[in-house]
């Protein structure tokens, strides 16, 4: 004899199962909505400044092989047109930035940031995370912070050292960034962090405030910029986009205030989330080169 349930009661248990799956799969959903390849080949590395541009390939911690575009400052040994790009040798003096694009961004979406820190004689690794542009793989929230510690590793061989070596972060490049850090291990000489959040649970609440508290428990302490940022021993310069209407202003001031070490705060006025550098105009150039040859002890 079957039993048949009140249509009410029938709705709840359906309610119930809906909530416990997405309970269980959120770290996976998490992920699938966090990362946001655009299915763009950025092509070859067009020459900025008057430097020809590198692509290489890195391998990671597991295997995975990431493409990104280097440019050496020409100060530094860089490659002008007709030279041989495989002539490092006094790019070893060049400090550099490690350039990485935000969930849907692409490297070459980032050049003229990039063209701006070479006509300041800094040299640039912009980074495909894993699933992007040419890199292989699919992007996860481990795989990334791989992806980014095989850019550290470059730029550490190409320069000399970390402390030759400034990360530039936007939005989720910033979180990815400091996610990459290994206690006990060599630190980057200073962290550019625009338009960045604070934490996954929180950018996710932030984006989609209809979705019920419980259900973020699970990805509480992912991508927990906040927290990373305290143990960041090197210099932090945070940017953020005063009307930012995706990632809040707040999130900004709140990775500022945890900084172990907070080297400025630059709230740009009318500046939303996607049009910061257009809004900053030549001032953001002239913030972030200043920042880097300072904190690399490289001056001007």
């Amino acid at each position: 004899m079957s039993v048949q349930l009140h249509p009410l009661v029938s709705a709840l248990l359906v309610l119930l199962v809906v909530a416990l799956l997405l309970f269980l799969f959120s770290p996976f959903l998490a992920e699938r909505l966090l990362f946001l390849p655009p299915g763009i080949d950025p092509g070859e590395a067009p020459r900025l400044d008057g430097v020809v541009g590198e692509s290489v390939t890195l391998n990671t911690d597991d295997g995975v092989q990431v493409h990104g575009w280097w440019y050496e400052a020409a100060e530094g040994g860089g490659v002008p047109d007709g030279a041989d790009p495989e002539g490092r040798g006094a790019a070893q003096t060049a400090p550099a930035v490690l350039v990485l694009h935000g969930n849907a961004g692409s490297i070459a979406g980032r050049v003229d940031l990039a063209e701006g820190y070479l006509r300041s004689g800094i040299s640039v690794l912009l980074l495909s995370y894993r699933g992007y542009g040419r890199s292989e793989g699919r992007p996860s929230l481990d795989g990334v912070r791989k992806d980014t510690r095989a850019g550290l590793d470059f730029l550490a061989e190409a320069t000399g050292g970390l402390h030759r070596v400034v990360v530039h972060g936007r939005s989720l490049g910033g979180a990815v960034a400091l996610s990459a850090l290994e206690p006990g291990e060599p630190e980057p000489a200073g962290m550019i962090l625009e338009s960045s959040f604070t934490s996954l649970d929180r950018i996710a609440r932030a984006v989609y405030p209809f979705i019920p508290s419980p259900l973020l428990f699970r990805i509480r302490g992912l991508l927990d910029a906040e927290g990373r940022v305290a143990d960041f021993e090197g210099p932090v310069f945070v940017i953020h986009g005063g009307a930012d209407r995706i990632v809040p202003p707040e999130m900004g001031r709140r990775l500022y205030d945890a900084a172990r070490n907070p080297r400025d705060l630059w709230i740009v006025d009318g500046a939303g989330h996607n049009d910061l550098e257009w809004v900053a105009g030549d001032e953001h150039r002239t913030r972030v080169t200043d920042f880097v040859l300072e904190v690399t002890g490289s001056g001007r």
